[in-house]
């Protein structure tokens, strides 16, 4: 469970979040749908404590979000933003990099699962050699989206995964995370994900 207790926040001298209380169930799936500028993207920094609030408490799993625990706590979820950056030559080594890392070492890459998400997403096996330089924003956004679930995390905190595709991909992206046993926060302004009632409209 995620709860936000009197959370408050100003940034650039701006309010953001004026004692805002929020309480996500385990496997709910929620979908962030308001305006530009509503906080919308911040509020996801905030969750993984990328963004420190100016008072209030963050719940994760019944334990607040601080210092001490920030790290234990962030092993729980997967972020994408809408900055997809690859640091690697190839999207295959992006992949291994992400896999390498202390926090992942526990988790087996499993090719065969690679390549099915491949498919479930339409995406060439051949999109592993290529450069990420090369890659479209909807490309990228599905490599993404294929990473976060292979590293399957219990939280996947989602930040306009669906902008970069035509109508035919954001349904079937959609789908495929309405039927996923996870909680799921998505931050959207497209109305595709309107049209599944698994996904609770929330706002402030």
């Amino acid at each position: 469970m995620i709860k936000l207790e009197e959370i408050n926040l100003k940034l650039k001298q701006q309010p953001i979040f004026i004692n805002l209380n929020l309480q996500i169930k385990k496997n709910q799936k929620i979908l962030l749908k308001m305006p530009s500028g509503a906080g919308k993207s911040t509020l996801l920094k905030v969750i993984m404590g990328y963004i420190p609030i100016d008072s209030g408490r963050i719940l994760i799993d019944g334990e607040v979000l601080g210092q001490n625990n920030i790290d234990t706590l962030r092993q729980k979820f997967a972020y994408i933003g809408q900055n997809i950056l690859f640091t690697e030559d190839s999207v295959e080594k992006y992949i291994h990099l992400i896999f390498s890392f202390q926090k992942n070492k526990g988790i087996k890459l499993s090719n065969s699962s690679l390549y099915e998400l491949l498919e479930k997403f339409e995406l060439d096996k051949s999109i592993l050699k290529k450069s990420p330089s090369l890659l479209s924003g909807g490309e990228k956004q599905r490599i993404a989206l294929i990473l976060v679930l292979l590293l399957d995390r219990e939280i996947l905190l989602l930040d306009e995964v669906t902008s970069g595709l035509d109508h035919d991909l954001k349904i079937k992206v959609i789908e495929i995370i309405k039927n996923l046993n996870k909680t799921v926060i998505v931050s959207s302004h497209d109305n595709q994900w309107l049209d599944y009632d698994e996904f609770q409209v929330m706002g402030w």
